[in-house]
């Protein structure tokens, strides 16, 4: 039973309406979920600052309090880094790096996002919609290397996604609805904080407020699945503050400061803001964003039922959340994809003829022409070929030689083959253009990680810093301070080197011999002050604005 009350267009394409084909789905997100995991080191930026973190608890067997190169980080709940370091120290045993088995959390909590976001479409929509949600949230273009990198903004996709799904089911089954949003609210605030837990938390109880939620979850019962539910997930959601006040009460009240002021957006930030925050997610989102917008123009006369009110409730929360912090990274956008790859499920099998058409033809051209690309590039670095783009390549990361890999080739070929046979097979249907951008999106992601990747993990990766640092140290050095570096940077000492800086700002330089200090581009290199000593300066071959440096003293 669901909550729509007229029945979708009867045209969709067959691997998203018959259910056997569902297997079909659920294969091309597992490949997606699990491509570019592994074989790389911790990249610069999240990257490298999730796996550090979680590297901490793995390392040091203290599982309440995150830290990042042995200082405290609290950004968020601890959640997703207790799973990577589970996840890192089980695949060390198999023979995994512990970058690449901690990256398994973020598979997992994508995994969970997808699910929970075929499940309220189902609810809402109808089963193909629940075929068709998770491809749209695959086919987002902004997120891919999000996705794909040591995330922990993957557990908020992942609450969100589950907790959309209780809020459609709670209804009709009572007991599996609250079981779902006492999970989801759980992950949001272990994972996420708090501040999420409270929004999911005015979603749920602006359901009851709504006729048709009422009338289905008329019964006494029905109408206590939901409170209980909440009441369970809330103290899941808090029980982690409740184990950090226990135990260092001043830190937990930081934290709950820090939780309290995510509450109260920045109405001033939100104004200047909203412009730049509509902008990216105009490519962030694409394709769900626009397929989404035609989906709340197509039901807009139901703004009193869930099919409406669900997902355009929890997205304009999240859009008012996060552009009233001011902070336009993009990585920032992932919550609202949920609700997005929610809502376009039912918008895009209803779009009309031409448009459905040039949105398929628009994504055939796309990743065909970027596939296309792909192979050019790689034909170039390998063989030479053409020799301007070769010298383009090579300026990009100097010094690096593209292997050559049968097995990697083997990878790309098979899925370019795999593309090209959905071109020609696939039938001209409304919905077929759910299926070419999510196939897409995972064709240029496979042949970016099998061809590409040793290239882009050679420019990503501060392993070869970390080596050259290693050489000029002494063998003794048990303190080192730093100055200037950034917390990717501190993170992938702490991988490769194992080292814990101290900030240089205070007396904590008077104790330590050994100095290391960075500068980019537009600042200057540091001055560290008589008895320190230059012993040494680099930076990766392909950034030519950063340079470290070594001090030491005696």
């Amino acid at each position: 039973m669901t909550m729509q009350p007229t029945p979708p267009p009867p045209s969709r394409h067959p691997l998203i309406s018959d259910p056997p084909q569902t297997v079909f789905v659920i294969a091309l997100c597992l490949l997606y979920v699990l491509t570019g995991l592994f074989g790389r080191d911790p990249w610069k930026g999240d990257d490298a600052e999730h796996i550090a973190v979680a590297l901490g608890f793995a390392r040091s067997g203290e599982w309440l309090i995150p830290r990042l190169a042995g200082q405290i980080s609290l950004d968020g709940g601890p959640l997703y880094h207790w799973t990577a370091a589970l996840a890192g120290m089980a695949g060390e045993w198999v023979g995994l790096t512990f970058a690449d088995a901690a990256r398994l959390a973020s598979a997992l909590f994508v995994s969970l996002w997808l699910l929970g976001s075929a499940g309220a479409a189902r609810e809402l929509y109808g089963a193909p919609a629940a075929r068709i949600a998770p491809l749209i949230g695959i086919a987002s273009i902004g997120a891919i290397t999000h996705l794909h990198d040591a995330q922990s903004l993957t557990v908020a996709l992942a609450a969100i996604g589950l907790t959309m799904w209780a809020l459609a089911l709670i209804a009709r089954r009572p007991v599996h609805g609250a079981a779902v949003l006492g999970l989801g609210l759980a992950l949001s605030g272990l994972g996420t904080g708090l501040w999420l837990t409270a929004l999911l938390l005015v979603a749920t109880f602006t359901m009851p407020l709504l006729p048709v939620w009422r009338t289905v979850a008329a019964t006494p019962g029905r109408m206590l699945a939901l409170p209980a539910g909440a009441l369970a997930g809330s103290l899941l959601a808090a029980s982690w503050l409740f184990a950090l006040h226990a135990s260092a009460p001043a830190l937990a009240g930081r934290v709950l400061a820090a939780e309290v002021a995510n509450l109260t957006p920045d109405l001033d930030a939100l104004a200047n803001s909203t412009t730049v925050w509509l902008k990216l997610l105009a490519w962030y989102a694409w394709p769900a964003l626009p397929v989404a917008l035609w989906a709340l123009w197509q039901r807009r006369n139901q703004w009193r039922s869930p099919v409406l009110m669900l997902p355009l409730t929890v997205l304009l929360l999240l859009f008012v959340q996060l552009a009233g912090g001011g902070n336009g990274r993009n990585q920032l956008a992932l919550p609202m994809l949920a609700p997005l790859a929610v809502l376009g499920s039912s918008g895009w099998p209803r779009l009309r003829r031409g448009a459905a058409n040039a949105l398929d033809w628009f994504g055939i051209m796309t990743f065909t022409l970027v596939g296309a690309l792909v192979w050019l590039g790689w034909i170039a670095m390998v063989a030479g070929w053409p020799e301007r783009l070769a010298r383009t390549f090579a300026r990009l990361e100097p010094g690096f030689t593209m292997p050559f890999s049968w097995p990697a080739v083997s990878v790309a070929a098979v899925a370019s083959l795999a593309w090209m046979i959905l071109l020609w097979r696939s039938p001209r249907t409304p919905t077929r253009g759910a299926v070419s951008w999510a196939c897409g999106v995972v064709l240029i992601w496979l042949l970016v990680c099998s061809l590409w990747l040793p290239w882009v993990d050679y420019g990503r990766s501060y392993r070869d810093i970390a080596r050259q640092l290693a050489g000029r140290m002494p063998a003794d050095t048990e303190c080192v301070v730093y100055s200037g570096l950034q917390e990717s940077q501190r993170a992938a000492l702490y991988y490769f080197l194992k080292l814990k800086p101290l900030n240089m700002v205070g007396n904590t330089a008077d104790a330590c011999k050994a100095l290391i200090a960075y500068h980019g581009r537009g600042s200057r290199a540091p001055s560290p002050g008589e008895g320190w000593t230059l012993e040494w300066e680099g930076r990766r071959p392909g950034d030519r604005h950063e340079r470290f440096l070594l001090y030491l003293r005696e």
